[in-house]
């Protein structure tokens, strides 16, 4: 099985952006470069356009200073590796939340003669919790949706949900964000409400949700920068400095691939300082992984987590004491 194909490159699917906006209708000089350099390749617009204009791919002509394409593109197929991989994704329990049972069969129909990247059964997951969501439950994915559909549409939901406690909330809530947490295995749903004080955010656990009805309601929160900031409140950052011994870099740099993070190397001292963006819902777990490695990290900030970390350091040595202090069990 090919890991790399020359057509399916990124460069090749920039180019093929380029040409299916040209087909369309006549380009400006700017659209064309803006198009160019998009999804993080700046330099694109320098080796790529000379090749288009009158190099080795003269696919794009230009008259009256605008460009056009007389080429007639085609979608590309899929290979065979993303063929298998999309046979592996149909074994996942949680894709049924994305696609209803007809697209499921038709796309398990398009795929029998193809065998699986991987199965199931050949993963491995441990340190998880075990009382994940429910991903077989219909009134789940039901629900599931209702939150999908809201979040792509900008559109409120009236919610029932009970929370820790047997604390009951009900209410108008837009949803603008669907979140996974891989340690707790469940999806959370960042929401704002409107009330008599302002509005608020919100982050319900889809599993806690009893019941989700669509709303007409319409909030007073309009733009999007307002929006934002209720996102940016649910996040916090940690500062950490990474030393070169027991291969701690790559290893930390792994342990935390799905979080946000900037990461810089100091001459002076020979270590890495990263910056670690993370939702205040995940705080516990960020700091326990942190204590994983030991001294190969060290916690520079800010000082709320540092105490955090020297408050748990603390009682673990306390319980290290009491145990070689205890008489030896029979």
């Amino acid at each position: 099985m090919e890991l790399f194909s020359e057509i399916y490159s990124a460069y090749y699917r920039l180019v093929g952006k380029a040409l299916k906006e040209a087909a369309k209708q006549p380009l400006s000089s700017a659209d064309l470069r803006e198009i160019l350099s998009d999804d993080f390749f700046s330099e694109s617009t320098y080796f790529i356009l000379p090749k288009l204009l009158h190099g080795d791919w003269p696919l794009i002509r230009e008259e009256n200073k605008r460009f056009s394409t007389p080429c007639s593109l085609t979608e590309t197929s899929l290979t065979t590796l993303q063929r298998s991989w999309l046979k592996s994704l149909l074994g996942d329990r949680r894709f049924s939340l994305f696609f209803d049972e007809e697209e499921i069969t038709a796309l398990d129909t398009a795929l029998s003669d193809v065998q699986p990247l991987y199965c199931q059964s050949d993963l491995y997951i441990f340190d998880n919790a075990v009382d994940g969501d429910d991903y077989s439950s219909g009134i789940y994915r039901s629900n599931f949706r209702s939150f999908l559909a809201a979040t792509r549409n900008k559109t409120s939901l009236f919610v029932e949900y009970e929370g820790g406690k047997g604390h009951r909330v009900s209410g108008v809530f837009w949803p603008y964000k669907l979140e996974y947490s891989q340690k707790d295995d469940k999806f959370r749903a960042a929401c704002y409400r409107d009330t008599t004080h302002g509005s608020r955010h919100y982050v319900l656990n889809l599993g806690r949700v009893t019941s989700v009805n669509d709303s007409n309601e319409r909030s007073t929160l309009k733009t999007p920068y307002a929006i934002s900031n209720f996102d940016e409140a649910c996040f916090r950052e940690v500062i950490i400095e990474i030393s070169r011994e027991r291969n701690a870099l790559e290893r930390c740099m792994v342990h935390f691939a799905h979080f946000e993070k900037r990461t810089e190397y100091n001459e002076k001292t020979d270590r890495y300082t990263c910056v670690i963006r993370y939702n205040s819902m995940d705080e516990t777990e960020v700091v326990i992984r942190i204590l994983s490695f030991g001294p190969t990290i060290r916690v520079l900030g800010p000082e709320k987590f540092l105490e955090e970390i020297c408050e748990r350091v603390k009682k673990q040595a306390e319980l290290l004491n009491q145990s070689r202090i205890l008489p030896n069990q029979p």
